[in-house]
């Protein structure tokens, strides 16, 4: 009955609000299979690598990206530096866990594409200056064969 409920409210929060971020690995594989998605991991420092900045307001914040982004399970996964911007504890160590499965080497940023049952399929470098159009033409490379 619990599932059922929580389920329920995911799909009340998903019409109202746009896609629901899960809060753990299991959620995140479930919500890819309901969806009929692949997953996309975005691993960024948002105060503290030029990089990460810069991918974010070149690329993932441009209209095209907005619309790309559909196609995908998205998690942007932060890992701040300044105490002003720290994430919510169970946002932290959600990215933490991402982080050790994932990207255990640290690089930032990292973009990693997983298909829907959690399983890392390709990575993408990103590099300074790169145009939205390259990048979403690197993603889409990956479902469109």
């Amino acid at each position: 009955m619990k599932q059922l409920t929580m389920l329920w409210l995911m799909a009340i929060a998903t019409a109202l609000f746009g896609q629901v971020e899960p809060k753990n690995l299991e959620g995140i594989i479930a919500h890819a299979e309901d969806e009929d998605k692949n997953i996309l991991l975005v691993f960024s420092g948002s105060d503290w690598c030029k990089p990460c900045i810069q991918l974010k307001a070149q690329i993932l914040e441009s209209n095209a990206f907005k619309d790309e982004k559909e196609n995908w399970i998205y998690l942007y996964l932060d890992f701040p530096y300044k105490k002003s911007n720290q994430l919510s504890k169970e946002e932290r160590n959600r990215n933490e866990r991402l982080a050790e499965l994932y990207n255990p080497q640290g690089q930032f940023p990292f973009i990693a594409i997983l298909d829907q049952e959690g399983n890392l399929q390709s990575t993408i470098n990103y590099s300074l200056g790169m145009k939205a159009s390259d990048f979403i033409q690197k993603i889409r490379s990956y479902y469109e064969g």
